[in-house]
């Protein structure tokens, strides 16, 4: 009796968690003020709804999974020390860390994840500064923010080819800029280098007016507006105010809700870039199907913190662990099961990035047109 007493003893030792981990935590590094405020509530939206599924689904691998949202303000020391923090927190095992959603100082916060073994996954495209970064626990979920260019340009060239086009952009915002100029390089791929010119709003010292008036005054028929919420919308309804006629295009996480209650009805005839939304997709519009029957419905980027937590969970219950390396490991796997398909990733990143999808927003309506 004593032996089998023994071997009881032993196999419950190795199914049953750590009691000092009885609980991991999956932590999201967002915005909640400021600028980006509408983009970080709808990550935590979505992260805190995957989490909750996890739960009431009996946990992981034996363990509950609790949830810490903070905010770095996308701030470059902030960021730093956040992640710093979050390495060598001793309450809480920090077993996933989703964001942060800006790119300030990345390079220096992915080395700092890295070297406490802490899985990263980035929910949204990356930038090209963020992509040339590669750590073995990094994941960028969804590809590159380049790619939104490359798009535009196709549905620009199906539907307004010749027309000359104005990419106004932020200066001061290393993403923004880095957009814009790779709208500008895939217009010289293609030769039409002629036909696109670069306004920045520090040229008319953020003087919405003559900005707009620079821009009419070239020839521009068709508008690509970057920078900050404020920004776009500003810059916007100048434009159209001076010109009922001339395209506006803007990404449609970056203009928000903000942007319709100040254009009011000159929103009208906006055309927005999005991520593809896969509804046409078996396996994410059963996840869809799945989520509205429970009463959730998705916002913005909330589809994409929830398929965050469920790409880690994936990982999880292959490796059967937590553990750093076992999930660096099977993330190099042939096909890694994700909301929006089986997907091969290289370097962290897939081997396809997503791609985006074009709406046109008429009538408080959105017509899908590319």
């Amino acid at each position: 009796m004593y032996r089998a007493f023994v071997y009881i003893v032993a196999f419950l030792l190795i199914i049953l968690p750590d009691p000092a981990f009885s609980e991991v935590t999956v932590a999201l590094v967002a915005p909640k003020a400021g600028d980006y405020e509408q983009q970080g509530a709808e990550l935590n939206k979505g992260v805190k709804r995957a989490i909750d599924e996890i739960n009431e689904n009996g946990g992981l691998i034996g363990q509950k999974i609790s949830f810490l949202s903070i905010d770095d303000q996308c701030n470059n020391s902030i960021a730093i020390s956040t992640a710093q923090m979050l390495a060598v927190q001793k309450e809480k095992k920090i077993a996933l860390v989703i964001g942060p959603y800006c790119a300030n100082s990345f390079d220096e916060v992915a080395d700092v994840y890295a070297t406490a073994q802490i899985f990263q996954i980035i929910p949204t495209t990356v930038n090209y500064t963020q992509a040339k970064t590669i750590k073995k626990g990094l994941v960028k979920m969804l590809g590159y923010t380049h790619q939104e260019a490359k798009d535009f340009f196709n549905y620009y060239n199906k539907a307004f080819a010749g027309q000359k086009v104005a990419v106004i952009s932020n200066d001061t915002d290393v993403e923004s800029m880095e957009e814009a100029n790779a709208i500008i390089d895939e217009f010289k791929k293609h030769g039409k280098s002629i036909i696109v010119k670069l306004y920045t709003y520090s040229m008319t010292k953020k003087d919405y007016r003559k900005l707009s008036e620079l821009v009419l005054q070239d020839g521009s028929q068709v508008a690509f507006l970057l920078g900050t919420s404020k920004n776009i919308r500003k810059m916007a309804r100048q434009l159209k105010e001076d010109s009922d006629s001339l395209i506006l295009f803007t990404n449609k996480y970056a203009a928000t809700k903000d942007y319709f209650d100040y254009m009011g009805q000159l929103a009208d005839n906006t055309y927005f870039m999005e991520l593809r939304g896969h509804n046409d997709d078996p396996d994410f519009a059963e996840t869809l199907v799945k989520l509205r029957l429970s009463g959730f419905e998705f916002e913005g980027l909330s589809l994409y913190g929830y398929s965050a937590v469920k790409l880690w969970e994936n990982l999880v219950k292959k490796a059967k662990s937590f553990d750093y390396n076992k999930l660096s490991a099977h993330l190099n796997d042939k096909n890694i099961r994700t909301e929006f398909g089986n997907k091969m990733f290289h370097n962290g990143a897939p081997k396809v990035s997503e791609s985006y999808a074009v709406y046109k927003y008429d009538d408080e309506n959105y017509t899908k047109v590319y």
